[in-house]
């Protein structure tokens, strides 16, 4: 079983080495300023621990490939 995993997980970092080489980035970091042209808010809640109008939950990763935005990362933005 610990075979199978770690040969899933070479394989999924290949794939992405790949895409990178390619273009594609992923979007979408906890604390950093929400920007709705790469952002999908799903809810806001009260986080005393990050900034107002930041991401303090990531739900899903965005992805761009060569500039362009494919998928928006699905984040919960803080209130403060």
């Amino acid at each position: 079983c610990a075979d199978l995993i770690s040969g899933l997980e070479l394989a999924q970092k290949s794939l992405l080495k790949t895409l990178a080489r390619h273009g594609l980035t992923a979007v979408g970091e906890v604390g950093e300023p929400f920007n709705p042209e790469i952002h999908e808010a799903l809810t806001q809640e009260p986080n005393p621990n990050i900034a107002a109008g930041h991401v303090s939950q990531l739900f899903q990763k965005g992805y761009c490939l060569k500039g362009r935005l494919l998928r928006p990362a699905k984040v919960i933005v803080s209130a403060g």
